[in-house]
């Protein structure tokens, strides 16, 4: 069972690492100068490949991260998930992994998509995705305001806490404005009862993207918790609806990656939830 663990777990050898225990940078690929990450590249290729960068959970790189990224390879990405723990100095005492802010995200991101660029199945014209997952889900977002090669941006159970939207040391600059300074389609996907976001706080991020007139699809899962992809976490995952959203991932990132930008905005929000649906009722789940 992966437990979320209580301050920075230490790291632990191969032998007896368990699904929550952060990957070492030494065990992955370096990809620039201070960065690290899992890559994994598709058996068969023809032409240049596109590019998926998977940001992690806040534990880090760890045993799903490894494996969602070799699903994604698998699927026919060049698929990279840069450890944005790698040249933080965890050796004294936090209460929990330390948060992340926009310039060392974009930091990795940036070292992450060179470095894809640089293996054999991909190119300079491959298509980069984006694909931020819970306290990474708004990495999309960032990426795609300092960038201008990012061609898709997913948010899976992430992205649209309250959190996002302050400013200081992690953010300077406010999140409405980042949404206004990109212009990837974005793919969305939440679910009912999730403990960390409620449907007002999706709503609210859907009134900013159609503010900055950026094509959007959402999808809210009825009676999802939070995390329900992660198979090392029994009290949240859903094996049906994990498979049914991993492919939905696939077929939209295949579309979206492989056509011609829209100059029309298409937005498409589905969403099932109870008649009785409160923020405060939803738990925490392991």
């Amino acid at each position: 069972m992966c437990v979320e663990p209580d301050g920075v777990p230490a790291l632990r050898p191969v032998e007896v690492r368990g699904p929550a225990d952060r990957i070492p940078p030494d065990e992955l690929t370096r990809l620039g100068p201070v960065s690290y990450g899992w890559v994994a590249v598709p058996d068969r290729v023809s032409g240049p490949t596109p590019i998926v960068v998977l940001c992690h959970e806040r534990y880090g790189v760890v045993r799903h991260t490894v494996e969602l990224t070799e699903r994604f390879a698998e699927a026919g990405f060049v698929a990279i998930a840069p450890d944005f723990y790698a040249d933080m100095d965890l050796t004294g005492q936090h209460e929990r992994l330390p948060d992340i802010g926009d310039a060392a995200a974009l930091r990795h991101l940036d070292a992450a998509i060179s470095h894809a660029r640089s293996v054999s199945a991909a190119a300079a014209e491959s298509p980069v995705a984006v694909l931020g997952i819970c306290r990474t889900g708004s990495f999309g977002i960032v990426a795609d305001a300092s960038r201008d090669d990012i061609a898709a941006v997913i948010m899976l159970y992430g992205g649209a806490q309250p959190r996002e939207y302050q400013v200081g040391e992690l953010r300077s600059t406010p999140y409405p404005d980042l949404i206004k300074a990109g212009a990837a389609p974005v793919l969305g996907i939440w679910g009912e009862k999730d403990h960390t976001m409620s449907v007002e706080d999706v709503r609210a991020l859907r009134g900013h993207l159609e503010d900055a007139r950026r094509t959007y699809e959402f999808m809210m899962y009825p009676d999802l918790p939070h995390g329900w992809l992660n198979d090392t976490m029994p009290g949240r995952f859903r094996a049906e609806q994990a498979a049914e959203t991993f492919d939905l991932m696939v077929r939209w990132l295949g579309t979206t990656m492989s056509e011609t930008p829209a100059a029309d905005v298409s937005w498409r929000f589905t969403s099932t939830i109870a008649a009785d649906y409160e923020f405060a009722a939803n738990t925490r789940l392991h």
